[in-house]
């Protein structure tokens, strides 16, 4: 189609087979210029500009030949439909504008660089400094950014913000601070139980115990005094392991009535736009809401390009409300959950032990099931225990 057309606007007018002539031979006599339309066995279409179809329509009705306008198209009309729907028009102007401000303010902030840190921590502490989403880009001066964040972080060592476009990339390394080493005091190695060594693992001090041995509870396994004829008496921190084989004692009980979470079936829900900074809630549901709940956060980014995101969120904070019921259990469900929670704490004991020989007594009473145990096994009997230099008695 002419260009023109559209841009001034045109009509496609249809005329019947029958009255085609006396409307082209109008159109000839009034100098009415006009384009094919798309015509029909039975119908002629004519494509005239606005004017010119106004004009055609006008000689039409003063010499009582029929038509009809099937179609109006261009600029003109379009600009027409725009004016009478107003919401349309407003929200086109706020799509333009946010298209011309978008260079203007950040959308997205990347984070590169963390091991420790998670980047929502890192865009917390930017937060904290006034930058985020929907900063205005000129506003903002790096430098000092960089500077503020630094000093208000003892985690980050060196950073940097650089803004291509409305993403913030931002790129740190971590601060590796020294190990805090407190003041040592000196300490004996002792015995947590009782048991026959086994074998002694020397990291510092002055071993006193020997494999085969038998030892006491509290009884010292390394010593943190060093007794010299050449350099008197010096004093460490002992430290080291000592496998003994001892016994170790058990008790789990597991009653027959408990409380229980139980969930209502009700199902609570609020949802916000998130844009930029500025929420606002959309949806809530209506339901018990002073209940006990579980809480699911479900954040949705809306973006129509994969891997840019906007600075628009669908917020859904989802609620489950439950409450707790008392609840029955057989002797079968008590007696092999003790058994499962006995074999749990055994393991956790005996992480770096080994297990030699296991005796389960078993008590089913009115209550609850009582399980005991007594576990023969190898294990790591040394605890650290301080203390205090006496010069006069070292010893």
């Amino acid at each position: 189609m002419n260009l023109s057309y559209v841009l001034l606007g045109y009509a496609t007018v249809g005329i019947a087979r029958a009255h085609a002539e006396e409307v082209l031979n109008l159109c000839m006599r009034h100098g009415i210029a006009y384009l094919d339309g798309g015509s029909e066995p039975e119908c002629l279409r004519l494509c005239l500009r606005t004017g010119q179809a106004r004009r055609l329509c006008a000689l039409m009705q003063q010499s009582d030949l029929p038509y009809t306008v099937i179609k109006r198209g261009g600029v003109p009309q379009l600009a027409r439909r725009a004016l009478s729907r107003p919401g349309l028009l407003a929200g086109a102007l706020c799509a333009l504008c946010l298209v011309a401000a978008s260079e203007c303010f950040v959308f997205d902030i990347r984070v590169v660089g963390n091991e420790t840190l998670t980047d929502s921590a890192v865009k917390q502490m930017l937060a904290e400094q006034g930058f985020g989403p929907g900063t205005y880009i000129p506003s903002v001066d790096t430098d000092k950014l960089e500077n503020r964040v630094m000093l208000a972080s003892d985690k980050i060592a060196w950073l940097s913000v650089n803004i291509r476009g409305n993403v913030a990339n931002v790129e740190l390394i971590e601060q590796r601070l020294p190990d805090s080493r407190p003041v040592l005091r000196p300490a004996h190695v002792v015995a947590e139980r009782s048991g026959e060594i086994v074998a002694v693992e020397l990291y510092r001090g002055n071993v006193l115990v020997s494999a085969g041995e038998q030892v006491k509870k509290g009884e010292i396994l390394i010593a943190g005094v060093y007794d010299s004829q050449a350099t008197g008496f010096r004093f460490t921190r002992a430290s080291g392991k000592v496998f003994a084989r001892t016994v170790r004692e058990f008790t789990v009980k597991i009653p027959y009535t408990y409380e229980k979470k139980e969930y209502t079936g009700e199902i609570l829900e609020k949802k916000s736009i998130n844009f930029f900074s500025f929420s606002i809630k959309v949806f809530q549901s209506t339901g018990n809401w002073g209940a006990v709940c579980d809480k699911i956060d479900i954040v949705d980014n809306y973006s129509p390009w994969a891997g840019v995101e906007l600075p628009l969120y669908l917020h859904t904070e989802r609620y489950l409300p439950y409450t707790y019921v008392t609840a029955q259990r057989d002797a079968k469900e008590a007696l092999a959950l003790a058994h499962r929670e006995l074999s749990d704490q055994i393991a956790a004991a005996l992480s770096d032990g080994e297990l030699l020989d296991k005796r389960i007594r078993t008590e089913i009473g009115e209550d609850g099931v009582t399980l005991y145990a007594t576990v023969t096994c190898i294990t790591d009997i040394a605890v650290v225990q301080d203390f205090e230099i006496d010069l006069k008695n070292p010893k």
